[in-house]
Parts: structure tokens; C-alpha cells; sequence
């Protein structure tokens, strides 16, 4: 569990509508590659105030930081 102003990131090279993440999620079987959106509503529901998603310009690279109150 993460203490109060505690941040959380999360780092990833596909947003999860890219060509290549579907292809690992039809090649590692259970694999879920999520959308940055998606993984913003997960990070509110476990109670994390402040979601930043930052989306590379030209790959599909993101960065999330997330921090509890």
C-alpha cells in the first residue's frame, strides 16, 4: 500500500492501440495491453487523485504518474 503523496508510474511502449501491442497481446497468451484512458479510470478507482499521462509525439510510447492525496 502506498502512503498518502506517494506516486505510482507507470512506463510503457505501446498505447495500447498500436499495430505491434495488439500483436503481443495475440502472442502472449493473457496479455492485455491497455489504453491510456483505461488506465487512468483504474488508477482513480484505486483511489489515486492526480493521474498524468504524458504520449510521446511521433511513437507510441506512454508515461503515467499517478499520486494519492
Amino acid at each position: 500500500m502506498l502512503n498518502n503523496n506517494a506516486y505510482f508510474l507507470i512506463v510503457c511502449e505501446s498505447d495500447g492501440k498500436d499495430k505491434t501491442g495488439k500483436q503481443f497481446e495475440k502472442w502472449i497468451d493473457g496479455m492485455k495491453v491497455h489504453s491510456p484512458e483505461e488506465i487512468e479510470n483504474a488508477l482513480h478507482t484505486a483511489g489515486f487523485e492526480k493521474v498524468k499521462i504524458n504520449h510521446h509525439d511521433r511513437h507510441p510510447w506512454i508515461a503515467v504518474c499517478a499520486q494519492r492525496g
